[in-house]
């Protein structure tokens, strides 16, 4: 889907989702901004369906127009408090999304899988060479101990 298409489609939805929001929500949104959502959706041809009876979090909406309503209540409805709130959420998720990129792409994890393999490798034949020695070791002692015995 290209760029234009898809912003339209998230603006149509997220029109048609604002008309479900109480009028005292919607009046604190900008009119400039609800222009331009009314401009982008213009080429826009989906059907969106609300159920009234659902949450918004169960509604079948697009995750585009999720994070657009964020942006809307961030930027015109919430208090300073929940703006600090929201943030906090956005910077801990983001840290979170950061951490898993770094381990999933990290240089020394893509190659731990051949590493691991080559090191229990390395761990058989030296438990393998260490059976060995202490072996020798053994047959060394009975040797003397049998040389000394028999004088």
């Amino acid at each position: 889907m290209n760029n234009q298409l898809e912003i339209s489609n998230i603006a149509a939805e997220t029109m048609q989702v604002l008309r479900y929001f109480d009028r005292n929500f919607r009046s604190k949104i900008s009119s400039d901004f609800l222009k331009l959502l009314e401009e982008l959706s213009e080429g826009s041809n989906i059907v969106v369906k609300i159920d009234k009876n659902k949450e918004l979090k169960d509604q079948n909406i697009s995750e585009g127009c999720k994070d657009l309503i964020a942006i809307i209540y961030y930027r015109f409805i919430a208090t300073e408090d929940e703006k600090r709130e929201i943030i906090k959420a956005w910077n801990n998720n983001e840290m979170s999304y950061q951490n898993m990129l770094r381990e999933k792409y990290n240089v020394d994890n893509i190659f731990k899988d051949k590493t691991d393999k080559n090191t229990d490798k390395q761990k058989i034949e030296n438990s393998l060479v260490e059976i060995k020695k202490d072996s020798l070791i053994e047959k060394i002692k009975r040797f003397l101990n049998k040389i000394f015995r028999s004088k």
